[in-house]
């Protein structure tokens, strides 16, 4: 075995492992691979070939359906032209054989099959990825009724039918097959086949979804940490809320404490002291809940409550009381005097009214004192309360915005150092397809160019072996 033909076997032996075993083992039984579009005749007339095959004797021709074959019998119908789909099926069933029988089955029944064969050959002779084609006219269903005949006159009726030539045909063609040129061209145009294959899946396989990804990555690098700022929007909203809250319960505290203080003035320092624990706790809930980090609102001592002063008001109230009652006293004494021995009795009745109605006057001023005091006082603290509880608030706040900044940040930063990393991988990995490619691309144009110089494909235009009938 010369240099060139070594090296064409070793790349048969990789490429085309069965078609390697073929040529360097026993002969196998011969084989035809029946191919047809469903519906061509594929079925009569391979049991008139089978029947045939029976009555002559000689080896048996093995017809399957699907698997390789060196001989391949494409059924056509006589009713049609060959279209894409046969010729489909025919480059399907092609691939590794060395000789491709066609029969145009139907001739009995159609008259125009002559024209249809014309049509037909010139279509395969521009096929020209085809192996050597050869297309024979029968008539299966002439075949059987030849059978049912019998005798010399069943005889010429099969030779009409064109059943025999394509039997001879066909075991001439299988016999051939296994001849050492034919079978090696046959398996090293299947090898080249699988070769051409493989290069055109090479140069799809450019690494487009790769770059794409890759693409998609270094777009999410550029994107900003916190995206339409999110975060910030969030604890706006919550400081808004918030205050509110504050505002809220800092009047609803207001408004219950002013009630109590309406009833006993003097209780306003221990009810307002309950009220304002009650309202810490309640926004420093609320603060937790709302911002995720666990806090007191401030404890502040409140200032003590004024203590009561006596004033003009007060000693103004004593003498307006004082001459109220006296005027009241002379009032009620007036019906005595007319009594002679009576109006003595006069004088302590004035000084009992005034002084009564003075120590009244004195009481309900002191009470109306005392309760506007302790609003006043009240409405001061729970200014101060208020105005604590809001820093409290924006203090606590501001700091969940820097703590949120620096999670976003931290978060952002090890975002884009992992998307990095994975640019880095797809990068790497490019670099390597690439370069396992352009080896196999360069392999695989070795292995054809080893299979081109000792073996030059060779194209046969479609025969037409005439029928003996004139159907």
């Amino acid at each position: 075995m010369t240099e060139p033909a070594a090296a064409a076997d070793d790349v048969v032996r990789r490429w085309n492992p069965d078609g390697w075993a073929r040529l360097h083992g026993t002969t196998p039984a011969p084989r035809v691979r029946v191919a047809a579009v469903p519906g061509s005749g594929e079925d009569e007339l391979i049991g008139e070939l089978e029947e045939l095959c029976r009555e002559t004797g000689g080896p048996d021709v093995e017809y399957v359906r699907d698997g390789s074959a060196a001989v391949v019998l494409l059924v056509l119908d006589a009713s049609a032209f060959v279209g894409r789909t046969e010729l489909s099926v025919l480059e399907s069933a092609a691939q590794g054989a060395a000789r491709v029988v066609c029969a145009l089955t139907g001739i009995d029944r159609y008259p125009g099959w002559r024209g249809v064969l014309d049509a037909d050959v010139a279509l395969l002779q521009r096929h020209a990825s085809l192996p050597e084609v050869a297309i024979l006219p029968v008539a299966a269903t002439a075949a059987a009724r030849a059978r049912e005949i019998g005798g010399d006159a069943g005889h010429v009726l099969r030779l009409e039918s064109g059943i025999v030539d394509l039997h001879e045909m066909l075991r001439a063609a299988t016999a051939a097959a296994h001849i050492g040129t034919v079978a090696r061209s046959a398996v090293i145009a299947r090898t080249r086949a699988v070769i051409a294959e493989t290069v055109e899946g090479l140069r799809a396989d450019d690494g487009a979804a790769l770059r794409a990804e890759r693409a998609r990555l270094v777009q999410r690098t550029a994107a900003p940490a916190d995206p339409a700022g999110r975060v910030r929007g969030d604890l706006q909203r919550a400081r808004f809320e918030l205050l509110q809250e504050v505002a809220a319960g800092v009047r609803a505290t207001a408004a219950a404490v002013r009630d109590a203080v309406d009833t006993d003035p003097e209780q306003a320092p221990e009810l307002l002291a309950a009220a304002v624990r009650a309202l810490r706790d309640r926004v420093s809930a609320i603060v937790t809940a709302r911002l995720g980090e666990p806090g007191t609102a401030p404890q502040r001592s409140p200032v003590p409550m004024p203590p009561a002063t006596g004033t003009v008001e007060d000693r103004l109230t004593v003498v307006l009381g004082a001459s109220a009652g006296a005027g009241l006293g002379r009032l009620l004494a007036f019906p005595l005097e007319a009594v002679p021995a009576a109006h003595v009795a006069t004088v302590p009745i004035t000084l009992v009214a005034g002084l009564g109605a003075a120590w009244w006057l004195v009481r309900v001023r002191r009470r109306i004192a005392a309760r506007d005091r302790a609003r006043r006082w009240v409405t001061d603290e729970l200014t101060e309360i208020r105005a604590e509880l809001d820093a409290w608030v924006l203090a606590r706040v501001v700091d969940a915005e820097a703590r949120a900044a620096a999670t976003v940040a931290a978060e952002h930063t090890a975002r884009v150092s992992a998307l990095h990393d994975r640019i880095a991988a797809l990068d790497e990995e490019l670099r390597r397809r690439l370069g396992e490619r352009n080896v196999r691309l360069e392999a695989c144009r070795r292995d054809l160019a080893s299979l081109d110089r000792p073996n030059r494909p060779r194209t046969g235009e479609p025969r037409v072996l005439p029928a003996r009938p004139t159907l």
